[in-house]
């Protein structure tokens, strides 16, 4: 093993027993401030990552891959609606489509092939 990578290895559970005897000494009320800032940190993370899609469909980009954001994923068109035969995703508000039966459309016509 080079010496360089096995002095770093002392070093790091150095480290660790350092981290260890730092928090067994820390009091009850200073871990409860660390773990509540740690909450809010996180909270606020997320509350930045969701802004950045509020409205994004006034700004639709037909450029982007959209299908690769994990946040944006809501699955396939399985459902399929009483009233209207819309085909829906599984959350989909109900009622969305012909509003639970009291909009009705003339069926769609099939396209004429040249």
């Amino acid at each position: 093993m080079p010496r360089g990578l096995r002095a770093n290895i002392g070093r790091r559970t150095r480290h660790a027993s350092q981290q260890q005897v730092y928090s067994q000494n820390i009091s009850e009320e200073r871990q409860n401030i660390i773990r509540e800032n740690a909450r809010l940190r996180q909270r606020g993370s997320t509350r930045r990552s969701l802004a950045s899609y509020n409205r994004l469909a006034f700004q639709y980009d037909p450029t982007a891959n959209y299908s690769d954001d994990e946040n944006l994923d809501i699955g396939p068109m399985t459902t399929i609606c009483r009233y209207c035969n819309a085909f829906k995703f599984k959350r989909e508000t109900a009622g969305l489509c012909c509003a639970s039966g009291k909009v009705k459309l003339d069926p769609l016509l099939t396209p004429h092939s040249h």
